[in-house]
């Protein structure tokens, strides 16, 4: 803590005992709620509430807590009865700016029993009023937040005052360097599990680069698979390990001949038996006793088995298969059905499902089928996401319009269509995305802030690249301001990224508000543009 700045007024007398006993009650409820396993800003909202009502402070049952950002910046993350005014105003304060930003650059405590002239921000019906600002600092000194407590007009301090500040104060570092730490490793762990993801995909598809099928193929086979696994009901930790070992179900077409890898054609009964043996190759490269080994080694050997036992490479049968390799079985098929291939046209969506659902319990596990059935939207949204970026998106439409978003704060419009159907539907997903964000704001949920973030990231990748493909095609004249645009805003989405797990618990609400408005004018205003002109070409290719 730092040290302890007034005005030099004098200080009063209160009873010491109910002092004592106020400051043990205060700091006793704030250690116990520290405990509660609810969300950050509802924990810090609490401890305001405590502190506020301290009847020896004489406080003016007002206040905020402020966490530091990476810009030097004081945001507020929870507040009690200010006004709207303050809440505008304060949202976000800078190092050095009134009376709280002080406070955090100079690392001490400040008192003031009036509005005076350090205090910055000022609004007309602004009342009277003392406060403290007091800095919480970390173990190496750096400030990490701010709480502002306010105070009758006129205040007099009397003993027991810095005291109780320093308490606080270190009592409040703990609770925000406590809940900083965890989130930190939350967020660490999602990124490092993407990251991992990615090299995982990166490492597959380079193993299947002279395979006809594609990178998205993998990502969408595990998406489904993960699909199909929540609705089965799988824990978290075999979603995680069913996630890593998917990508592998193919890994052993690296020992096909690529004559017959690669043949256009229908294979020959021989080519045919050659083929199948990549089941075995890759159990045979996966051997090893690590879990992750041993699942990724049951998908790749038995995802071609039959529930009812009429599969490669050993006739399994029935719950014989194990259940990664049934589900990796369904989603696998599911794709390769509704892909287009060059030895094969794509299937439309629904005479793919209409062939899962004739197959059930011969091809595959009927419990699995329910479940592949009953989360159809989510696949539909998983193809949208990861596709092949086909020169003619038409296969993809049959797909693209049973995507709908979901309710929220921002809702698609018909003000908004660009007049490019597929191009409208990854809109509204892009939309869903930031209602899903906003929802992790709300709840106070950093981890799902993230999550959102990084499937904004990843989903934008694959809908700017449809996006430009498709002005190319028709020969769009602003492409290069369109791409620039488009660039800019996977950078500042990453930025948010990285901001998160620097400092996770500064979750304001200016990011929700960029993604928002960079949005709806993108569509509305930039991309309405190249509408316009494709509708001025009129034989424009869609």
């Amino acid at each position: 803590m730092g040290s302890f700045a007034t005005t030099g007024i004098n200080q009063v007398s209160v009873h010491p005992r109910s002092v004592e006993w106020e400051v043990r009650d205060a700091i006793s409820a704030i250690l116990e709620i520290a405990l509660k396993p609810v969300g950050f800003r509802r924990q810090l909202q609490e401890i305001l509430d405590v502190l506020v009502s301290i009847s020896w402070l004489r406080a003016a049952n007002k206040g905020a807590i402020f966490v530091t950002n990476g810009q030097r910046e004081l945001v507020m993350v929870a507040q009690h009865e200010l006004s709207a005014p303050l809440l505008d105003k304060c949202a976000k304060v800078p190092f050095g700016c009134c009376l709280c930003g002080r406070a955090a650059e100079s690392k001490r405590v400040l008192f003031r029993n009036c509005v005076d002239h350090d205090h910055d921000i000022r609004f007309d019906g602004m009342e009277d009023h003392g406060h403290y600002n007091l800095p919480l600092t970390d173990p190496n000194g750096d400030v990490i937040g701010v709480v502002v407590l306010y105070l009758e007009h006129g205040h007099t301090p009397h003993s027991q005052e810095l005291q109780f500040m320093e308490m606080l104060g270190h009592a409040l570092s703990n609770v925000i360097l406590s809940r900083d730490l965890k989130l930190k490793a939350e967020v660490n762990a999602i990124r490092l599990q993407q990251a991992q993801m990615d090299m995982l995909h990166k490492l597959v598809a380079a193993s299947e680069f002279r395979d006809n099928e594609t990178g998205a193929h993998i990502k969408r086979m595990t998406q489904y698979a993960l699909c199909i696994g929540r609705r089965v009901g799988l824990g978290q930790e075999d979603l995680k390990l069913l996630e890593l070992a998917a990508p592998m179900h193919d890994i052993g077409k690296v020992g096909i001949p690529d004559e017959i890898l690669l043949k256009p054609g229908k294979l020959t009964a021989e080519e045919w038996a050659i083929m199948q043996r990549h089941a075995e190759i890759g159990a045979n490269i996966l051997s090893g006793t690590h879990e992750l080994l041993r699942a990724s080694r049951d998908i790749a050997w038995c995802h071609h088995e039959k529930w009812d036992g009429s599969g490669y490479p050993r006739g399994l049968k029935g719950e014989e298969i194990p259940l990664f390799a049934r589900i990796c079985a369904l989603a696998d098929v599911f794709d390769a059905l509704t892909s287009e291939r060059p030895y094969k046209s794509a299937w439309p969506v629904e005479d793919a499902i209409a062939f899962i659902q004739e197959n059930s319990g011969s091809h595959f596990d009927p419990a699995l089928v329910e479940a592949f059935t009953g989360g159809l939207r989510e696949m539909l949204e998983i193809r949208l996401i990861y596709n092949d970026h086909d020169p003619e998106p038409t296969a993809r439409k049959v797909v693209l319009r049973e995507a709908l978003p979901r309710e929220g704060v921002v809702s698609w419009r018909a003000s908004m269509s660009v007049g490019v159907d597929f191009i409208d539907k990854q809109h509204q997903y892009l939309i869903d995305l930031i209602n899903r964000i906003h929802e992790g704001i709300e709840q106070g949920d950093t981890v799902a802030i993230v999550q959102a973030l990084l499937d904004m990231k990843t989903y934008t990748e694959v809908h700017f690249t449809d996006e430009e493909d498709l002005m190319r095609r028709n020969g769009y004249p602003d492409l290069e301001r369109h791409m620039a645009l488009h660039q800019g805003f996977i950078e500042k989405t990453e930025s948010f990224l990285v901001d998160f797990e620097r400092y996770p618990l500064a979750i304001g609400s200016e990011f929700f508000h960029y993604l928002v408005n960079w949005l709806v004018h993108h569509i509305q205003k930039v991309d309405a543009e190249y509408g316009r002109y494709l509708a001025g070409k009129g034989d424009a290719v869609r």
